[in-house]
């Protein structure tokens, strides 16, 4: 009887102390550094100059189609870019299931960027900030 109770409590005491995390745990007991400052809020994003949908299109033209032939039929990626106070790309990332599509959108993308000034992002007070965008790419293999 007496290990019968004593194996309930443990079970118990297993059971109403282990609902918290380590790693919450871990987290709240963190200082936080107050002079580190936030990150920078961009109200007005960072874009093409004739605009986002442009630069797709511009991909589209770029793009070596050639190459795409044996891939697949529907393609899909995301093109991050970094864009910098001045409007110039500073980095070109691609994100798909495919490594090969991946990396021909990234040479369309260089591409369709070079020597192509972009409208920095803005904060709410109109400063010019760094600015990171994000475009799904979608390409229909016929």
């Amino acid at each position: 009887m007496k290990k019968l109770i004593l194996s309930l409590f443990i079970l118990l005491f297993h059971i109403v102390f282990s609902q918290q995390k380590i790693a919450d745990r871990y987290q709240y007991s963190q200082p936080q550094d107050q002079s580190v400052p936030p990150p920078p809020r961009v109200t007005f994003p960072a874009q093409f100059p004739d605009g986002n949908k442009a630069f797709l299109k511009k991909i589209d033209e770029n793009i070596d189609k050639e190459k795409l032939q044996d891939i697949g039929k529907n393609l899909n990626t995301e093109i991050i870019l970094k864009i910098d106070q001045q409007g110039n790309v500073l980095n070109i990332s691609t994100f798909g299931k495919n490594e090969n599509f991946n990396k021909e959108v990234k040479i369309a993308a260089i591409r369709s960027t070079q020597n192509i000034k972009w409208t920095a992002g803005k904060n709410s007070q109109g400063e010019k900030v760094i600015d990171i965008v994000r475009l799904p790419y979608r390409f229909k293999n016929l």
